[in-house]
């Protein structure tokens, strides 16, 4: 039975996917919708922290060498984009499902944010944006073939989730 569990906290998904590696080398990495600039690395090679919410931060992946996210045990201390996570499957992927597509239960559809995002070859000009945005999050969701861990940015979104699941 594949495991699902919405995090309180972005650290704390992090702490069980951590763990998770911990118990079996790099069977789980985090991934997350491309809501944060990505930053070339520093330097002196050390990567920028890009992805932060409150007192929560991960750089993404290297992006002079996204292919190792996936087969490194240093792919566990970076974040993966839909982009290099495509082909992959981990035991577990923890999932931080950003504010650039949000459910909005007045409505009851879904809503796009393109201000929230930083992926611009995706949202110029593109009409289906949303549509875009909703297969982005399936993909990464189905990274994993045990457990898929999420954390919601946005409260609406997660009640939405929460609504349509029983969790133990």
């Amino acid at each position: 039975m594949m495991e699902f569990k919405i995090f309180d906290s972005p650290q704390g998904m992090y702490e069980a996917i951590k763990k998770k590696n911990e118990e079996k080398q790099n069977c789980a990495r985090i991934v997350a919708g491309f809501c944060w600039p990505w930053h070339d690395p520093a330097s002196d090679g050390s990567l920028v922290n890009d992805v932060t919410i409150g007192d929560f931060s991960m750089p993404w992946e290297n992006k002079k060498e996204a292919w190792k996210w996936a087969r490194y045990e240093s792919g566990m201390e970076q974040v993966g984009t839909v982009y290099t996570s495509q082909g992959f499957e981990f035991d577990y992927i923890g999932v931080i499902f950003a504010n650039d597509l949000t459910y909005n239960p007045v409505t009851e559809k879904w809503e796009s944010h393109p201000e929230n995002s930083y992926d611009n070859m995706a949202k110029r000009g593109n009409k289906r944006f949303t549509e875009h945005l909703q297969n982005v999050y399936r993909v990464l969701m189905s990274r994993a073939h045990k457990g898929c861990y999420i954390y919601f940015m946005d409260e609406g979104t997660r009640k939405y989730f929460e609504s349509r699941i029983h969790q133990k």
